[in-house]
């Protein structure tokens, strides 16, 4: 509408009483006519444009107020929250930054980048408003470059200083510091530092690892051709940077590892457990298989569909302690292929980190009765599936009566009845006899279990046997977490110190675990990051001590609970400074925003 330059037209004072705007003086004055003069409902519901029905609520309503008269006169009010009124020096300070020709979002980002003091926009507009400034034109992006800097750049990666003192928020990954009390409790650290990885740049072995690790714990997309991570603090601050290093040197670094240093990690985390009592007497074997997206030489001949295309495979042997779910060892190098004996290829890790599990649990397909032979050579208890054939599964159907006995196992959702029956059968290649025990179902084939522990009951080898079946289908799926479609997959990586990396923050988030309340010990990593983890921080750094104000979530309090029975001291990579948790006055700011409809 254009100006024309006339004044506007005097107000109608009879219109403002009969023909109300407001709807506060439309009430009082419906009020005044129903109440006062005595008008009936109808003419006043007629003359306001309104129901009957409506007079009479609205008539309700105020003979139930205490005072009318304050409801009525008052002084009006802007709607939403009182502004606050900023100090003077920032009030110069956006004053500097708009002659400089800083617009409004810009004057905000320097704000969140300098100061630990913040503005929002609304302030800052308002600021600017009151001074006089008119809004600036519009400018092509070539001017906003050369007004407010160049474009923003990741710093070079480079160790904390000692002495520094700085504050930042980071928006969604400030809960994997939340890890750093369990990397100092349990001295993995140090199994990190003993494994003899190598320093690259100016970034110590001990860091450059932790940057892999990083990527790991968090769940970030697979990106190819961007380095945005390398912007977040957060993560740099886990590893004892400023900021992360970039893709191309992870995938250096990546070509500078070797087997033997991955297996000397293994044996260093193999003497914490056992150390910390976490391994027990029986230990799950596992082949997997997941897709992998990186050097396709050293890779499966398999593939999978994933995403609607087919990529390649990364086929592995994992062993996972049968009690507290610890990955114990990983070994990429063997395949389906290869000789049935290579299963006591896992067993010299565990000697190299003293552990020696009393009894081996796995499928039937990952070796050959031959394999068998060799295990009981070796003095090691094996319980396995047998391969059923026609002729086996009709024996085991007709064993007498007499000689089935009813268990109780455990199940996914309680426990369960089994009918089971035991005898000693031969197998080829195999000197002696094995003890079978048969699980049999009136609705599927039998189970044949095959074992050289002849002094266990049935009962504890089926519930043995059971709980490697309810653990064989979650590992796939959570190791899934940090290798399907992940960030570091996407790198030019080598596959054992991937998958080596992957054991580690698998096995950070079972320790996490083991400090939870009951209803979260055995959720899966993915669940426990979103429910935890996956959350911004106001992080403050000073000469003695980084503070970690953690957002307000639901779960907040069960996290700090277990934060404070993990507590540790001085962390050595943070310049040795101590890492105290709280929780910040921000709450979660959802990554989805569900839009609220009225109820028509």
């Amino acid at each position: 509408m254009t100006n024309t330059g006339q004044p506007p037209p005097e107000p109608d004072p009879v219109a403002f009483f009969s023909h109300p705007r407001n709807p506060r003086h439309r009430r009082y004055e419906i009020l005044r006519a129903f109440l006062f003069e005595r008008i009936p409902a109808k003419v006043v519901a007629a003359r306001f444009n309104c129901s009957p029905s409506a007079v009479y609520t609205i008539a309700r309503d105020f003979r139930k107020l205490a005072d009318p008269s304050a409801y009525f006169f008052r002084s009006p009010t802007p709607p939403g929250r009182p502004l606050g009124i900023p100090a003077d020096d920032l009030r110069q300070q956006v004053i500097a930054l708009r002659k400089l020709n800083f617009s409004v979002p810009d004057i905000k980002a320097h704000f969140d980048e300098q100061s630990p003091r913040t503005l929002s926009e609304r302030a800052i507009s308002r600021i600017l408003k009151e001074a006089g400034f008119a809004r600036l034109p519009r400018r092509t992006r070539a001017e906003r470059t050369a007004v407010t800097s160049a474009p923003i750049q990741a710093p070079e990666s480079a160790p904390l200083p000692p002495q520094g003192t700085e504050y930042f928020q980071c928006e969604s990954t400030g809960g994997i510091l939340c890890f750093l009390p369990w990397i100092r409790r349990y001295g993995i650290d140090k199994a990190i530092e003993e494994a003899g990885y190598p320093c690259f740049g100016n970034i110590p072995p001990l860091q450059a690892v932790l940057c892999f690790l990083a990527l790991k714990l968090v769940q970030v997309g697979r990106i190819s051709a961007d380095d945005l991570f390398c912007m977040d603090r957060g993560l740099g601050l886990f590893a004892g940077l400023n900021v992360l290093p970039s893709a191309s040197w992870l995938s250096s670094y990546s070509g500078l590892t070797t087997p033997s240093m991955n297996q000397r990690l293994f044996a260093g985390l193999s003497r914490i457990w056992i150390n910390r009592g976490l391994v027990g007497d029986s230990a799950n074997l596992e082949f997997i298989t997941l897709p992998h997206w990186g050097d396709g030489d050293t890779l499966e001949k398999r593939t999978s569909i994933v995403g609607g295309r087919t990529v390649a495979n990364l086929s592995a042997i994992l062993a996972q302690d049968s009690a507290s779910g610890l990955l114990l060892h990983v070994d990429s190098s063997v395949r389906r292929q290869s000789d049935p004996g290579s299963i006591l290829e896992v067993l010299g890790p565990f000697s190299a980190g003293g552990l020696k599990p009393h009894c081996l649990v796995f499928d039937g397909r990952l070796t050959t009765y031959a394999g068998l032979k060799r295990l009981d050579e070796e003095g090691i208890l094996f319980l396995t599936a047998r391969r059923r054939g026609h002729k086996l599964i009709e024996a085991a159907k007709e064993l007498p009566k007499d000689k089935r006995v009813n268990i109780c196992v455990p199940v996914q959702d309680g426990t369960t009845q089994l009918e089971v029956a035991e005898s000693k059968v031969p197998l080829r290649v195999y000197d002696g006899e094995v003890r079978q025990i048969a699980l049999l179902s009136r609705t599927r084939h039998p189970t044949l279990l095959i074992t050289n522990d002849f002094e266990s009951s049935p009962s504890n080898i089926v519930r043995l046997y059971a709980r490697h079946s309810l653990a064989q289908v979650p590992i796939s799926d959570q190791l899934a977490f940090f290798h399907l479609n992940r960030l570091s997959s996407s790198m030019d990586i080598k596959v054992d110190f991937d998958l080596a990396l992957t054991v580690l923050a698998y096995n950070l988030y079972r320790l996490l675990a083991r400090d939870l309340p009951p209803a979260l010990r055995h959720r899966t990593p993915q669940h426990l990051f979103r429910a935890l983890l996956e959350t911004g921080a106001a992080i403050r750094v000073n000469k003695t001590c980084c503070t970690v104000s953690l957002e307000r979530k639901r779960n907040l309090p069960t996290l700090l609970g277990a934060l404070g029975k993990a507590s540790s001291e001085h962390v050595p990579w943070l310049g040795q400074r101590h890492v105290k948790f709280d929780r910040s006055n921000r709450a979660r700011t959802p990554t989805r925003l569900t839009e609220i409809r009225p109820h028509p």
